[in-house]
């Protein structure tokens, strides 16, 4: 019985998150109610509370839930001997989910477009230092590190592979039709890291 109720509430925790992108992507975060969520839901404002302290909490929650998947190859990349190759391909995951995973999709695209609260600029700068910090690590390994191009340290790299990554999220989301993000992934990832290293020795 225990084990139902555990599976009925986590059956309600998702039927409000997906609730919430209908809403979140329809008004903006700021403009839909925590009402208008458990409506959508079916379930009581009750219910939400059960779950979520507040909005903020709710988009949490939804982009972990389509953070999750990427999280083991995170950490494979980071210790892989071949970490920087992991990391370009992880890079290419990511564009490629943004456009054929409609649900990665809305998810950034409420987090970029459609979240004018001061905690999203809170959240925006959270998961930069996340990136960056991620990033420039794999930079700093030994064997990575003397693959820069001369003058470039590991932090400048990690940065600039950050702020190309969250360019092309934010301008892509805005315009999907600009071009085929999936199938031109793999070279726009590719220069951008050719950019940062230097010739391979002969």
């Amino acid at each position: 019985m225990a084990r139902k109720t555990k599976a009925e509430a986590e059956a309600t925790r998702e039927s409000l998150l997906d609730a919430a992108e209908s809403m979140f992507m329809e008004k903006g975060v700021a403009r839909a109610s925590l009402e208008e969520i458990a409506r959508t839901a079916g379930v009581t404002r009750g219910a939400v509370y059960w779950h979520f302290r507040n909005k903020q909490d709710i988009l949490d929650a939804m982009l972990e839930r389509v953070r999750a998947p990427l999280g083991e190859m995170l950490d494979e990349a980071a210790i892989s001997q071949d970490s920087l190759t992991n990391l370009k391909h992880l890079c290419v995951i990511a564009l490629s989910k943004l456009a054929e995973d409609e649900q990665y999709f809305r998810v950034y695209y409420i987090l970029f477009h459609r979240n004018e609260s001061d905690q999203a600029l809170n959240k925006h700068r959270e998961l930069a230092e996340e990136g960056i910090a991620f990033v420039t690590d794999i930079f700093r390994s030994p064997e990575n590190a003397k693959k820069l191009r001369p003058g470039l340290s590991p932090e400048l790299a990690g940065y600039l592979v950050h702020t190309q990554m969250l360019g092309l999220f934010f301008d892509w989301l805005a315009k999907p039709e600009r071009l085929p993000l999936a199938e031109v992934a793999p070279i726009l990832v590719e220069t951008v890291f050719s950019g940062l290293l230097g010739e391979p020795e002969a």
